[in-house]
């Protein structure tokens, strides 16, 4: 955000019981939920209202404060449903499962001794796929894995020089194959 000019700051300072009425009229607080409190939904709201006063121009037609309350409330939209998109509900181990049988979710993992791959052999088996393969599908498996190793998908795009959803394309297509080859092993 750009440094704001001083009569943007007290557009901004004059309207703050904006971010307040909205927050609490139109916004369902949660104060369990990371992100649903009052505090985070009031702080979210105040950084709308410094962009409402940096963006607003009186000869649109609307008032200042019709201009922030838009503003202000697709804001705190955006933010609750990437809150939600982000925070998956947790289903704890010792809670019982819903079919009623009284088991926990943890009795119903068979103790079979496998417990996954390391790291190290799943780098190893992505390096073996990739000696394997060429363009797209060897481009994929390299980010995917970058991806093991905790990179985002915006990060390998840029690594790459190409747009996110090209690195999700080849990952797509680098997974398929890495299937196919698993199931006809």
């Amino acid at each position: 955000m750009k440094r704001m000019s001083r009569q943007e700051k007290e557009l901004a300072e004059r309207h703050l019981y904006l971010v307040r009425d909205t927050v609490l009229g139109a916004m369902s607080l949660n104060e369990s939920i990371q992100g649903f409190g009052y505090d985070d939904l009031y702080q979210t709201g105040c950084e709308a209202l410094c962009h409402a006063a940096q963006k607003y121009r009186a000869e649109g037609g609307a008032s200042f404060p019709t201009f922030a309350s838009v503003v202000i409330r697709n804001r705190l939209l955006s933010h609750c449903r990437k809150v939600a998109r982000v925070q998956r509900p947790l289903e704890y181990m010792d809670a019982p499962q819903p079919s009623g049988s009284g088991l926990a979710y943890a009795d119903a993992i068979p103790d079979d001794g496998f417990h996954g791959i390391s790291d190290a052999d799943t780098f190893l088996l992505l390096s073996q796929a990739q000696e394997r393969c060429s363009g797209t599908t060897r481009k994929g498996i390299e980010a995917l894995a970058m991806k093991c190793r905790g990179h985002t998908g915006v990060e390998i795009a840029t690594r790459y020089g190409v747009r996110p959803n090209h690195v999700a394309a080849w990952i797509s297509r680098a997974t398929k194959m890495l299937r196919e080859e698993r199931l006809t092993a």
